[in-house]
């Protein structure tokens, strides 16, 4: 798998705008034809269009996309792999493009993925002592920041069968996003389990 950079001008805040615009120009159609309803065939015809605009207007929404620095999002169309947005920004993309990081609920309590418990929505519901279930959406997105693996001491036999303990700090980074997503299971225990 070659890894596929979009690099298209970014276009989130302007297609913003213009959804934006669109949806309302909709609710006018609609309070509009709604008000003349039975004047004439085209104010029926107004208001049902401005009915379809804002039932399908949100769709252009699930397109808005925005990445901080070191951040990439592998975006598949209809499971075939469609590109890699890399670099902060607000960018639209096909509404119906999905990002894809099957490491994204992996942590193995390392440099990148460590959350403190009182960061969590859940840890703060908690505070009050109430039990809740949070089912929270994963980030897909894919860190391109440097991480670090500890692994702690292992016993291993040298090359003459005499026992060492051994342990190891590997410092990394994923350089191509597609390898990482689409080559391996998940990428985190992959590396860890190395």
């Amino acid at each position: 798998m070659k890894e596929n950079i979009l690099t298209r001008r970014k276009g989130g805040m302007t297609a913003m705008v213009i959804i934006i615009f669109v949806n309302l120009l909709a609710l006018a159609m609609m309070i509009y034809g709604g008000m003349r309803l039975g004047e004439s065939p085209i104010t029926l015809t107004i208001f049902v269009l401005g009915v379809v605009i804002l039932c399908v207007g949100w769709i252009p929404f699930l397109g808005l996309k925005i990445l901080r620095p070191q951040e990439a999002l592998v975006l598949t169309l209809f499971g075939k792999y469609a590109g890699t947005l890399k670099g902060a920004g607000f960018y639209f993309v096909n509404p119906f493009c999905v990002a894809v990081n099957p490491a994204a609920g992996t942590r193995l309590n390392q440099s990148g993925d460590v959350k403190k418990d009182a960061d969590t929505p859940a840890a703060a519901a908690l505070a009050g002592g109430g039990n809740i279930a949070l089912n929270l959406p994963v980030d897909r997105r894919i860190s391109l920041k440097i991480m670090t693996l500890n692994n702690s001491r292992q016993k291993i036999n040298d090359c003459l069968g005499n026992p060492v303990e051994i342990g190891i700090a590997v410092i990394w980074r994923v350089v191509d996003t597609a390898k990482a997503v689409f080559n391996v299971d998940n990428y985190k225990e992959y590396l860890s389990l190395q």
